[in-house]
């Protein structure tokens, strides 16, 4: 990672930490269904997952970001012991979901797949600390992963993601210092500009 692009995602990080946080705060108003199935908004950092650059530092920002705006979450609610776990399960979900996404972010299914993928690594990840800390049985931990992967990579993950793609791309990179990911390919396609017909 080269230094003058420390900035930039020292940038990254402190907006997905800041929007993530604040839409967390606005979804703890939905009661978390037992046992440990709560709603997060999954479709923040994965769009920005999907729009920086593919690579380590960009993708690692947008992880580190999401990582802290949970733990600022938490920090109102009060730390547990399983926290940590779960952090670890944004920061892979995130960097691996950003890596899937390629240089066709405005691809729908591959869209949608990288965020319910990113949503299935982060809860079978968090689900091990149910296991570990809490001593729930394997059942329950099952369907807490399955619980958490239908609300984070689908309700509040994949369907927003594709459709807010199309309004976003070419737009938030700008302001964070980047091409849009893709945009040879989409020049090529003459899917530019509107992209309304990009899949």
């Amino acid at each position: 990672m080269q230094s003058a692009n420390i900035p930039k995602l020292t940038v990254v990080s402190v907006v997905v930490a800041v929007s993530f946080f604040l839409a967390l705060t606005l979804v703890e108003a939905i009661p978390e269904i037992p046992v440990d199935i709560d709603f997060k908004p999954f479709f923040i950092p994965m769009v920005f997952a999907a729009l920086v650059p593919r690579a380590w530092g960009p993708l690692l920002a947008v992880g580190l970001g999401g990582m802290l705006g949970e733990f600022l979450r938490d920090l109102l609610e009060g730390y547990e012991i399983d926290d940590p776990i779960g952090a670890i399960g944004y920061l892979v979900g995130f960097v691996v979901g950003g890596y899937i996404v390629g240089n066709r972010p405005l691809n729908k299914a591959r869209l949608a797949f990288a965020v319910l993928v990113s949503g299935f690594l982060h809860a079978v990840i968090e689900v091990t600390a149910l296991l570990l800390f809490d001593q729930e049985l394997l059942r329950v931990a099952i369907w807490s992963a399955i619980g958490n992967t239908i609300n984070d990579g689908i309700i509040l993950g994949a369907i927003p993601a594709v459709l807010l793609m199309p309004r976003l791309y070419g737009r938030v990179e700008r302001y964070l210092g980047f091409a849009p990911r893709g945009i040879e390919y989409y020049r090529r396609k003459r899917r530019l500009p509107g992209f309304a017909n990009a899949s």
